[in-house]
């Protein structure tokens, strides 16, 4: 291997790991989705799709990792409402109906959130890389989804 890779997959390793160290959340004891593991292989996925350079990562992933953890946080208290819906044995037309308006109202600030990385990414990364970038992001969480059925 050239020590110009050797140089960047060091480089690259230890950029992942200060990013996944503040993005690392315990999950109350849950099995399943390891978060730091899937955020690593995406973000090593990412890399790759995208040709990312050294610096272009350096800069990129940490950002792109932020706006993910916005949007997961965007969705949270949606998701925790949702899930105590679905335990109930009796639902109303209201609570469904509370279940609808926040879902529309994270998708809105999911694409908010969108919007405004994009103008921050469009000044690091040319729009070839950015229209890669939407086309891993989409084939990553495609397989993912494919891969846990």
């Amino acid at each position: 291997m050239p020590m110009g890779k050797i140089k960047f997959t060091v480089c690259f390793a230890a950029m992942i790991i200060v990013s996944l160290q503040s993005l690392a959340q315990n999950r109350n004891g849950r099995e399943g989705l390891n978060r730091e593991e899937l955020i690593a292989k995406r973000n090593t996925f990412l890399t790759e799709k995208m040709a990312l350079s050294a610096e272009e990562t350096a800069v990129f992933i940490p950002l792109d990792n932020e706006l993910l953890r916005k949007k997961f946080e965007a969705g949270r208290e949606c998701h925790r409402y949702e899930r105590e819906l679905n335990n109930k044995k009796e639902k109303t037309d209201e609570e469904y109906k509370n279940l609808l308006k926040c879902r529309q109202e994270v998708k809105e600030k999911r694409e908010k959130l969108d919007r405004e990385y994009l103008e921050k990414f469009k000044k690091i990364l040319s729009a070839e890389k950015l229209l890669k970038y939407q086309n891993a992001d989409k084939e990553f969480f495609d397989n993912y989804i494919r891969d846990q059925k």
